[in-house]
């Protein structure tokens, strides 16, 4: 499973609104896509001051859910930590549970897991790794770039799984950092990556990040944009690389924030809003609490479809712009907060797969 330059890697949470997202993808897209799932944390509630499921319950349905909304296509398959030490029913490790019960489907799942983690998640990992024959992949910080020795540590991680680094993706995850001044940071960031040895040796090299901001609060009401930064700095890093160093693939963390905040919903009143993605920008249009006015999408959808600085693509693009599209003719209904998050990653994802086509030329 050698991936190229034109593969796009999703960072994603295995929520509804995330895990429609990738279901509604066209099969062209789809064929280009390699997601980073994570199973996320139980939501917790606030009004019993309880977490909502057991692990085995918030855990179980990913089976079945993963077989009908992404098939037999590759994926890597993380944890968040509160779900690697929690137990299934029996005290089976959750990656046990998930391995065993994808294999006989066929599907193609990787474990992902960080440099640093405990011995129970990796011997779960290593015997999922045995038994599928598909590998693994170590999940960096630019910390662990940074400090110790890199190129050992991955080595050591790769003789851990039984494995050789031909059979190991290297994922390296900024998260949200500040990307400018874009030549400057290039220039650390490959001085960095070059501690991790030859790049060449391992099966996949993956750089992550995301410019978009934890909360939209400071978002303007009305119109407004958020540069992307991660993809406008990973341009420069294309061509500040130097001649000969393996380049990383493209990744992102959708429009979703990768810090996992457990928000009481009794007391937060989402705004009604679109993060529409352009070529160099999420594009936003914000209005007010979107449960006391959920007719507020119908506007929204108009300006997207209307308003130049959206560069509006079309009904065709996407299941997201069709969508859009639908919303400001008033031929679908306002939905909920779920679906619009489903509507504006679809979009999103389509549009960077365009994105990387355009960059390195349609193969």
């Amino acid at each position: 499973m050698n991936l190229s330059k034109h593969t796009y890697v999703p960072a994603v949470r295995w929520r509804q609104g995330e895990y429609q997202a990738l279901f509604r993808l066209t099969p062209a897209v789809k064929d280009r896509v390699m997601p980073l799932i994570t199973i996320p944390p139980v939501e917790f509630d606030f009004e019993l001051w309880q977490p909502k499921k057991s692990v085995h319950e918030h855990v179980h349905p990913f089976v079945a859910r993963f077989t009908a909304k992404w098939g037999k296509r590759p994926a890597w398959i993380a944890l968040d930590k509160t779900i690697a030490d929690g137990r299934m029913n029996g005290n089976v490790h959750p990656f046990d549970y998930l391995f065993d019960g994808l294999r006989p489907n066929g599907n193609i799942a990787i474990p992902a897991l960080p440099l640093e983690v405990d011995s129970d998640t990796i011997d779960a990992a290593a015997r999922a790794a045995a038994a599928d024959g598909q590998g693994a992949a170590v999940l960096l910080r630019l910390e662990d770039l940074m400090s110790g020795n890199p190129r050992k540590a991955i080595v050591s991680f790769a003789s851990g799984f039984g494995i050789g680094l031909d059979e190991l993706d290297v994922i390296v995850d900024l998260r949200a950092r500040n990307f400018e001044p874009y030549k400057v940071f290039a220039t650390a960031l490959t001085a960095a990556m070059k501690r991790l040895g030859n790049l060449y040796e391992v099966r996949n090299f993956v750089l992550l990040g995301t410019a978009i901001p934890d909360s939209f609060a400071e978002i303007a009401k009305g119109s407004d944009e958020i540069p992307r930064h991660d993809w406008l700095f990973f341009k420069e890093l294309m061509t500040a690389m130097p001649v000969g160093m393996r380049r990383p693939i493209y990744g992102d963390h959708t429009i979703v924030h990768p810090e996992f905040k457990a928000l009481d919903m009794r007391k937060v009143k989402a705004a009604g809003k679109i993060v529409y993605t352009t070529p160099e920008t999420w594009a936003t249009r914000k209005g007010g609490a979107f449960r006391d006015n959920p007719a507020q999408m119908y506007a929204h959808c108009d300006e997207v479809v209307k308003d130049p600085a959206f560069a509006f693509r079309g009904a065709s693009f996407s299941y997201g712009d069709k969508y859009i599209a639908d919303c400001a003719a008033m031929a679908e209904s306002p939905s909920n907060l779920s679906r619009w998050k489903d509507v504006t990653i679809n979009h999103h994802i389509t549009t960077v797969v365009d994105d990387l086509a355009t960059l390195f030329g349609t193969p």
